[in-house]
Formats: C-alpha cells, structure tokens, sequence
C-alpha cells in the first residue's frame, strides 16, 4: 500500500518513537490533516509524549483500530505542539472522526491524564 500525502483515507495509525536505549515503542494514534502537517492528540501523561519531547525521531504505519501494523512503515519526525497547535489538532481530529473523538476527548478529561497533548506527525 502507497502513502498518500493526506491521512484523511486511513482510519488508524501505530507511531513509533524510541527510548533512551534506542528500543522502539509502537502505540496507537488517530490522525488528521491540517495543511500539510499530520496532527494527533494524546494523553499527556503517556511515555510517548515523554519520548518525543526527548528526540523526533519516529516512524508510522497504517494499522487496525487495535495498533496492529497493516501497512508499510515509514520514517517521520514528530513533536510535541503548544497550545495552538493543540486548538489545531482538535478541530481537523474533530472533522475527520466526529463522534468517536468527542468521547475520546471526554474520557481524556475525565480520566488521570487531563486534557491531552497535540502531536505533530510528518512524514520524512
């Protein structure tokens, strides 16, 4: 399967970014477009969010809605965004998800994590 430059096609997403001791970590990500930059939300508390702040360097599969791998991967860079771009990645994850990111925002807020983390994604 050929990446698009848009994810607007595909539903679910596994990223991969690196520990310290250069392990590679895979977790789950929705992801919409935003001009030409690729946005998620994530909980703020997460080691993933921990990894990117610490080092960009990422890579990105298609998968299933479990983060199963069902694709090519590809290398990307990734960073944590402020809270502009957190405004961002909320309104293009709203529009291309509806429903099903309203309650993944309300269980954000609702649960230990508090309001979420804007990452951006781009494909190298």
């Amino acid at each position: 399967m050929r990446w698009r430059a848009d994810p607007a096609g595909d539903r679910f997403f596994v990223l991969r970014t690196y520990r310290r001791d250069g392990r590679g970590v895979d977790t789950a990500l929705w992801l919409a477009a935003d001009g030409s930059r690729w946005l998620g939300l994530t909980p703020a508390g997460s080691g993933k969010v921990a990894r990117i702040e610490r080092g960009s360097r990422a890579r990105l599969a298609r998968s299933d809605a479990d983060g199963v791998p069902r694709g090519d991967w590809i290398d990307a860079r990734a960073r944590v965004l402020d809270e502009a771009g957190r405004r961002a990645a909320i309104a293009a994850l709203t529009r291309k998800y509806g429903a099903a990111f309203r309650f993944f925002r309300l269980v954000l807020l609702v649960g230990r994590r508090g309001r979420g983390v804007a990452v951006e994604v781009r494909p190298c």
